[in-house]
């Protein structure tokens, strides 16, 4: 079966997404200073601290990168899991936004693109299911 190439390029930034949330979340982790210098309010955010957020993107990171794995077999739930999380990812960099603002932004373009990919109907594919 013939895939499509958007479908191919959202896996693989998907995978990159992955991989820039684990980094996110351990710098959030083990160097507790990185994100609260910069931060003049301190380490408090909207809901947790930077620590708990590091968590949070630990997890969705490793999840993303399983999904990206589902998305380069063919897998339609990991498509709809790597939607939901691109999107919570897009969300919850605004958070990061004062802290590191290129950064955030850079991450926000890979989720919508990666968003954009998962969403898109292969148009080459003569019917194929999304």
């Amino acid at each position: 079966m013939e895939r499509s190439h958007w479908v191919a390029f959202a896996g693989i930034l998907l995978m990159v997404s992955a991989l820039f949330n684990l980094l996110n979340g351990f710098v959030a982790i083990f160097n507790h200073g990185y994100y609260s210098k910069v931060y003049s309010q301190g380490n408090r955010l909207l809901i947790f601290n930077f620590t708990a957020w590091g968590w949070i993107f630990v997890v969705i990171g490793i999840v993303m990168a399983l999904a990206s794995l589902g998305v380069f077999v063919g897998s339609r739930a990991a498509r709809l899991t790597g939607i939901c999380l691109a999107a919570f990812c897009l969300v919850a960099q605004m958070i990061f936004l004062p802290v590191y603002p290129f950064w955030s932004v850079f991450t926000m373009l890979v989720s919508l693109l990666v968003i954009y990919g998962l969403l898109v109907e292969p148009k080459h594919v003569h019917g194929a299911r999304v």
